[in-house]
């Protein structure tokens, strides 16, 4: 995408890839403080529309060389901001089997990124072109939305279910 559609020549895509690894530096550092200041399924949501909101941009600013590598530290900054507050959530749900739901964790990070690398090539193979992985990018960051909110709903009813238990 970066040389087929920003047409950056292929000696700076380093350079941009430089700025998505400062990105996920800064999104590293910003998901755990905001782990560390919302319930941790909230601050996946906020991580999570805002991924959303970063692939959308560069979806449609793929042929701008400078919204490309803003595009690119944001849509790092905020993959990464996901990490924090979805270890927070593993560790949590785990309770008495902490280090094996923060490894599972990262198995499923592996499995996401394998997923991810095969979705987005479908839509290449079939000739959609290099802007379309973004696409596939934003629908599975939409099924994250879809399930987190799940979760929400699961915890706000599990609270309700234990203050009338308290209350009985």
């Amino acid at each position: 995408m970066l040389t087929g559609i920003t047409h950056f020549n292929a000696s700076a895509v380093p350079y941009v890839m430089i700025v998505a690894g400062i990105g996920m530096f800064v999104g590293n550092i910003l998901g755990g403080k905001l782990a560390d200041k919302l319930a941790p399924e909230n601050a996946l949501l906020i991580s999570l529309v805002a991924v959303a909101t970063s692939l959308l941009l560069d979806y449609f600013f793929a042929d701008n060389q400078l919204m490309t590598i803003v595009g690119t530290f944001l849509t790092g900054a905020a993959s990464f901001a996901l990490i924090a507050p979805i270890q927070i959530l593993m560790i949590r749900i785990a309770s008495d089997a902490e280090i094996l739901g923060a490894s599972a964790t990262q198995a499923a990070f592996n499995i996401g990124n394998a997923i991810g690398a095969f979705a987005g090539g479908l839509p290449i193979a079939a000739g959609f072109g290099y802007s379309s992985p973004i696409l596939i990018g934003i629908l599975m960051v939409l099924i994250g939305i879809a399930l987190t909110l799940g979760l929400i709903q699961m915890r706000q009813r599990s609270l309700k279910a234990k203050v009338i238990t308290a209350k009985c």
